[in-house]
């Protein structure tokens, strides 16, 4: 069996990244709300000043999962950490140990920059992953609760 590698995506990988965020909105059955599009992983991910980084697992030549997150600021910490944004492991490599590799490589990537956390959040009706996060040391935020504002909805 080839063995398995992880590696900070580039450029070239925008596709990849995008056929396995269409696979993780089938999966969670939102695939009517996912409005991506290469071309914004593209334009967001590999610019000069990338929005996010991502790490791709792969086996050969075949991505198996990959883990998306930006940087952010604590001042409750006064200090940064990450925001994962994305952790998705394709149904056929599920059970291998790839959703805590990935965490893990990209925790050890936001040391080499000072970060003293991760965060995240779960999908609510996502048992499946709150099960993963807690057994792997994930904490939920008692007190706190997600709340949006889309930019076209300001006057």
């Amino acid at each position: 069996m080839t063995e398995i590698t992880y590696r900070l995506a580039a450029s070239g990988d925008a596709g990849v990244l995008y056929d396995m965020l269409r696979l993780l909105a089938h999966d969670l059955g939102k695939e009517h709300e996912f409005s991506g599009s290469r071309e914004a992983l593209l334009k967001y991910g590999f610019s000069e000043t990338p929005a996010f980084e991502a790490i791709i697992a792969w086996r050969g030549e075949e991505p198996l999962g990959f883990i998306l997150y930006f940087y952010e600021f604590s001042t409750w910490r006064g200090a940064p950490g990450i925001y994962v944004q994305d952790l998705y492991v394709k149904q056929e490599a599920r059970g291998l140990g790839l959703g805590h590799r990935l965490t893990c490589a990209a925790m050890a990537l936001a040391k080499k920059r000072e970060a003293v956390y991760m965060r995240l959040m779960v999908h609510g009706d996502n048992q499946a992953g709150f099960g993963f996060y807690n057994a792997i040391g994930f904490k939920a935020v008692e007190g706190e609760t997600v709340m949006l504002l889309e930019m076209k909805d300001i006057d």
